[in-house]
């Protein structure tokens, strides 16, 4: 991700005795197109290879800097962070562990980038805030608020971020465990790219090229490293190396912080970024690079001052220089020009070898003895500290499992007891289950005879009823053609005596006192016959009501001898549930006195429908 910086100090400042504060200078976001295009296919192209192996056009597109956009996703491939995943998820499993250099970690962390917003507020301020750690503050409290924007914003959240980082490698390489500059270094990383990654980056760095050897007791390596600087700078810059020799200005004095911090905690984060990027491209050799190049850009200046205005130079005004970009880029560019043989190197390494064997060979023994007693003294108290608190850890480790190991035997003893417990009310619930299922299957075999019945019945009363319809209709038939042929008969009588007066008038007298006495078929007339048909029809509807009636009572009983089927299989299938006998036996009594009561309308209902086909 892009580092959100500062602007540099103005120009007016640049004489002032105040060194530049590490983590300052504008980061450029631009970009040319076309470079961004060759960047991306040559990224396209890196994803591509599960080795990790390095695009052919890498080397040029490195000389000319990374665009920072991009900077974190190609220094964890320069540094072959994803061959390794075990890396990233050790992580949080370090951060659980305690560290003895917390402490010193903690008087570093407000030094580091204090020019970046991100890592301005301390990290003691976050502990007294948050608690964090755990750590006693009170001799913490008066240290000063740092100055980067990363480290500032989010509530200190780039000084938690850079603490967790240092405490992991710290545990994580035992060895070097936390050394000062380290600091520099990740925060760098941690610009760019995600926590977890950022460590990973940095155990890479460490371990892969070399630079945890400069860290190591004894700095053996890293006084390795002067020695060919200084026989560098003797071969290239000879006039230089005289006049710095003069003065008695070593190596150390000013390139010290150049090996340790990869030229991370003085000089402008523009430059930083440029050195990293080759650092990860080509090694150690770049800082061999980037240190002649600086030494040849200020010859004239370093040519004309004393000890102690050589030392200021390279602490103050040295890293000023290339606040700018352009300046940045100039001496990256000349750094990548320089032509240094490795086997120069080589050679150098092998002449320092060789001197310091002479000096063993020339030095007192008893003074060797003693150097390598008191080395070996220093050893033997770290390692007894690393047995004492290693000893502490597995007493404590002990006496917590053992906290632990009762507890499991006293969960396991209450889960025996629990099980044996629901064993039993399982068997219980079974053997009433079992009950259940023998009483529900004769209340179904019960239901299922009772539903036959009143099947059988429904078909006799609805044939009944079809006959009596059919005898109803052939009755209402047979009255309306003898009603018919009367009336044709009473017309024809009458238009034929109708013209007589004496037979006209002994006709109504006729109708008027025709005697009762008459056969059954005269005496029953056409309005009674019509008043049975009446009666009959109503009689029909009665029993069609009637076995309505009965339909329903039939589809109601099929309704709940599913519903009891339901509830059946829910009753077998709650093992656990409490209080199973009690329901199962008020629910078994409740539907069968449904039961009776319906048998009981049943019956009733038949009695008074043969009650009413009497009365007919």
């Amino acid at each position: 991700m892009p580092a959100q910086l500062i602007h540099p100090a103005p120009d007016d400042e640049s004489d002032s005795d105040e060194p530049l504060l590490s983590g300052s200078g504008l980061v450029s976001q631009e970009c040319a197109e076309d470079v961004m295009s060759a960047w991306r296919a040559c990224m396209e192209e890196w994803r591509a290879k599960e080795d990790g192996a390095r695009p052919d056009t890498l080397a040029s597109l490195i000389a000319n800097g990374v665009p920072d956009m991009l900077r974190g996703e190609v220094w964890q491939l320069l540094a072959k962070v994803h061959l390794d995943k075990e890396l990233k998820e050790s992580y949080q499993g370090l951060l659980e562990k305690d560290c003895l250099a917390e402490q010193v970690i903690l008087r570093d962390i407000h030094r580091t980038f204090p020019a970046h917003e991100y890592f301005k507020k301390t990290v003691v301020e976050n502990i007294l805030d948050n608690s964090m750690c755990g750590l006693v503050l009170d001799d913490w409290c008066a240290i000063r608020l740092p100055a980067h924007e990363y480290f500032k914003a989010s509530g200190g959240d780039g000084q938690q971020k850079l603490f967790r980082i240092s405490k992991a490698y710290a545990i994580h390489d035992e060895e070097v465990s936390y050394c000062q500059g380290l600091s520099f270094l990740a925060a760098s990383l941690l610009l760019h790219m995600p926590e977890d990654e950022a460590f990973c980056t940095l155990v890479k760095i460490m371990f892969d090229f070399q630079l945890r050897d400069l860290f190591k007791l004894g700095f053996d390596s890293l006084h390795l490293r002067f020695y060919q600087l200084n026989a560098l700078i003797k071969d290239y810059e000879s006039e230089l190396f005289a006049h710095l020799d003069k003065l008695g200005v070593e190596t150390h004095m000013y390139a010290s912080q150049w090996f340790l911090t990869l030229f991370t905690a003085k000089f402008p984060l523009q430059m930083v970024f440029f050195i990293i990027d080759l650092f990860l491209s080509q090694g150690m050799p770049t800082i061999f690079h980037i240190s002649l190049a600086l030494l040849r850009d200020s010859k004239r200046d370093l040519l004309q001052l004393d000890f102690e205005g050589i030392l200021k130079y390279f602490r103050v005004t040295l890293p000023r220089r290339y606040r700018t970009e352009a300046n940045a880029r100039s001496l990256i560019q000349r750094a990548v020009e320089l032509k240094i043989s490795h086997k120069k190197l080589a050679k150098y390494e092998a002449d320092y070898v060789e001197m310091k064997e002479k000096e063993a060979e020339a030095e007192d023994p008893t003074k060797r003895l003693q150097r390598e007693n008191d080395r070996y003294c220093k050893t033997i108290i770290r390692l007894e500290q690393e047995n004492d608190d290693l000893a502490h850890e597995l007493v404590t480790s002990k006496i917590e499992l053992r906290k632990k190991l009762d507890t499991a035997e006293d969960e396991l003893e209450s889960s025996k007891n629990a099980v044996e417990r629901l064993s039993r009310a399982n068997a219980d619930v079974m053997e009433e289950n079992k009950n259940l299922l023998a009483e529900y299957e004769q209340l179904k075999e019960m239901c299922r005879r009772e539903v036959e019945r009143l099947e059988i019945e429904g078909e006799t009363k609805e044939r009944v009823a079809n006959e009596y319809k059919g005898f109803f209709a052939e009755q209402a038939k047979r009255a309306e053609r003898e009603r018919e042929e009367f009336d044709k008969q009473k017309k024809a009588i009458m238009s034929r005596i109708s013209s007589c007066d004496s037979c006209w008038s002994s006709v109504q007298e006729w109708e008027a006192n025709r005697s009762p006495a008459r056969s059954p078929q005269e005496e029953l007339g056409i309005s009674d016959l019509i008043t049975r048909l009446e009666e009959r029809e109503a009689h029909v509807r009665a029993v069609e009501l009637e076995l309505a009636q009965t339909k329903l009572l039939l589809v109601e009983e099929q309704c709940r001898n599913q519903d009891l089927s339901h509830q059946m299989t829910t009753s077998m299938s709650a093992n656990g549930a409490a209080g199973m006998e009690s329901e199962g036996k008020k629910w078994l009594k409740k539907t069968m006195a449904s039961l009776k009561d319906v048998r009981t309308s049943l019956k009733y209902n038949e009695r008074t429908n043969s009650a009413v086909s009497i009365c007919v």
